[in-house]
């Protein structure tokens, strides 16, 4: 075979490749980019937030803010149990009223839930409340 006569061919076809090779490779580049600017900005958006929960739970207006679950239905009803930063309570014969404001308070404690039960029994209701902070 003559490579001498189709020589503008071959040289047209090789330049051809490189030209796809360098398209495909640009697309990956591009990709990947686009990639890890997403993964980035998802870093940096769980790092915003990691430093605004941090800012909350270092409060130091927290415990008193839990304390104030003690006095939120009456002190005959209310087994109180804090050491540190734990809070153990238990409530009884809470009526829906009083369980509704005592669950607002806590749904809007930034604290640990460990347990949280909750009985009905007829009309009145058991809670259960373990927390840290």
């Amino acid at each position: 075979m003559n490579f001498r006569r189709y020589q503008h061919e071959l040289i047209a076809g090789i330049a051809l490749l490189v030209m796809l090779g360098a398209l495909l490779f640009k697309q990956g580049e591009i990709s990947g980019k686009e990639e890890r600017i997403k993964r980035l900005q998802s870093s940096v958006s769980e790092l915003k937030e990691v430093v605004a929960l941090k800012e909350i739970w270092g409060d130091k207006n927290l415990e008193k803010r839990v304390r104030e679950l003690e006095s939120v239905v009456p002190a005959s009803k209310v087994k109180w149990n804090q050491k540190s930063k734990k809070v153990t309570a238990s409530y009884q014969e809470l009526t829906i009223n009083e369980l509704n404001t005592l669950m607002k308070k806590v749904l809007n404690l930034a604290v640990e839930m460990q347990l949280l039960d909750i009985k009905k029994e007829g009309e009145l209701y058991h809670v259960e409340l373990r927390c840290k902070w």
